[in-house]
């Protein structure tokens, strides 16, 4: 196990800045996950700290060590890519050995990680196989079994479950985690995929444009979004967003003016800014309840269309005319697209965000 360090970490193409002055501590043992839109930088990243990418400037420490210049084959580190990059020619048992064998390990020490290995990941009726008589997640078991091999201080994921269908991924996921669990090593995982970033990880980076927008734990990103990116990014369904103003503030209560004449009456002491800010509240999908009359409703939620899924329902429509709006209600549902549905909000689960600087302005 080991720390992981990046001070000030810079990659330029050119005159292009695409990843500007990162600092980031990961812990000895953490699984930390960078997640964020394509073109964020997060891969770019991932590769500087593998040795892959140049450094432009700034730091990579590992367990204390500065590895900056140090190449990729001597920072102890292992990667899982995207693709499998398993040779087609040789069997599962010589893929996993492969590595091992060009290091110039000792026999039985090799034959040791191996089979250690493929218990671990369940493959060793496996062994015998070529990648081509595998499926896919049975190839990316053995791409993750070659890192585990090397034994490395900290492992690197980019993207590894992109090529997989969408149960497989969720099983591989449950895979990925318990492996963290069984080898306690440090973890690096890169993915755009916020359900995986918040199911696997200790702690997540949301990034974008080349920067670290919030750093925490996944319920404190979830819970705690310091701006309207993360508030948006990290959740799904969306978290909804309403245009307004803060109308009135009193010693115990903020109103909140919104778009289509509503309005919503908040905590003052969990809200900050002044009367006449304009600002954008956000609520998510399972942070509404329907009221039982237009009179005790903050919202009026007009349905276009509903997606029963048995345990739950989700209804999409608009508020305030034509701004989305998305509704989780549990259970299942007798409202269809054309009612108007009167909503309420769970005010200490409200989020408010300065309109100008798109800043939490929670206390």
């Amino acid at each position: 196990m080991a720390t992981l360090e990046l001070k000030e970490l810079r990659k330029s193409y050119g005159d292009t800045e695409v990843v500007h002055g990162v600092n980031l501590l990961i812990e000895s043992g953490e699984f930390c996950v960078f997640v964020g839109p394509s073109g964020c930088g997060k891969s770019t990243m991932l590769r500087m700290i593998a040795g892959l990418e140049d450094i432009t400037s700034g730091d990579v420490k590992i367990a204390g060590d500065l590895v900056s210049n140090v190449p990729a084959a001597q920072r102890g580190l292992a990667m899982v890519f995207q693709s499998y990059a398993l040779y087609p020619h040789m069997s599962v048992k010589q893929n996993l050995s492969f590595g091992l064998e060009n290091m110039r390990m000792a026999r039985e020490e090799i034959e040791r990680r191996v089979a250690e290995a493929a218990r671990m990941l369940q493959i060793e009726e496996l062994m015998q196989r070529k990648p081509g008589q595998l499926s896919g997640g049975q190839r990316q078991r053995v791409a993750i079994g070659r890192t585990v091999v090397r034994e490395p201080k900290v492992f690197l994921f980019d993207e590894p479950l992109s090529n997989l269908d969408a149960e497989l991924r969720v099983a591989m996921r449950g895979e990925i985690a318990a492996l963290h669990k069984r080898l306690g090593n440090t973890m690096v995982y890169v993915t755009h995929d916020q359900v995986e970033a918040m199911t696997m990880a200790d702690k997540i980076a949301v990034m974008r444009a080349g920067i670290i927008e919030q750093y925490g734990t996944p319920l404190d990103l979830y819970n705690y979004p310091t701006n309207t990116f993360v508030a948006g990014f990290i959740g799904s369904p969306r978290m909804n967003f309403l245009d307004g103003t803060i109308a009135e503030r009193t010693a115990d209560t903020v109103t909140l003016k919104l778009v289509g004449d509503h309005s919503v009456e908040l905590d003052a002491k969990q809200i900050g800014g002044g009367v006449g800010d304009t600002i954008e509240m956000g609520v998510r999908a399972n942070h509404l309840e329907l009221a039982r009359s237009e009179a005790e409703a903050e919202l009026i939620f007009a349905v276009q269309s509903v997606e029963q899924l048995g345990g739950e329902t989700y209804l999409y429509g608009a508020v305030g005319g034509d701004v989305s709006f998305t509704v989780n209600v549990q259970g299942q549902s007798e409202i269809v697209g054309g009612d108007k549905v009167p909503m309420k909000l769970k005010p200490e689960l409200v989020h408010v965000f300065d309109k100008d600087t798109t800043l939490s302005l929670r206390q």
